[in-house]
């Protein structure tokens, strides 16, 4: 049995939608690592940060740089799984792409 593969529009249209996804996640992942460092170097130390909950209040002082490498690790962790979620997605597309022929 052969293999041939399917030259579907929108399956090419995917693809290339879900390369730019990853292309873009990969860039914030870099970009949010890098804004992580200049917090670890205490760059980042003019904001001021204030945790404000129902049950208690609390305020982490002005310089706190643990609280700014936290405030940019989650979005960094979301595009890192963004970005494995499109690459499995593509692997997806791509295998019903593939379209077996029937010998005759």
């Amino acid at each position: 049995m052969t293999t041939s593969i399917s030259f579907d529009p929108s399956y090419q249209l995917a693809k290339v939608f879900i390369r730019l996804g990853m292309i873009f996640s990969a860039v914030m992942v870099a970009v949010f690592i890098y804004m992580i460092y200049l917090a670890s170097l205490g760059i980042l130390t003019d904001w001021d940060l204030s945790i404000q909950t129902e049950f208690y209040d609390y305020y982490p002082p002005a310089n706190s740089i643990f609280w700014h490498m936290v405030f940019f690790s989650m979005p960094a962790i979301g595009f890192l799984i963004s970005f494995f979620v499109l690459g499995w997605l593509g692997k997806k597309i791509q295998q019903e792409s593939e379209v077996p022929q029937l010998a005759s």
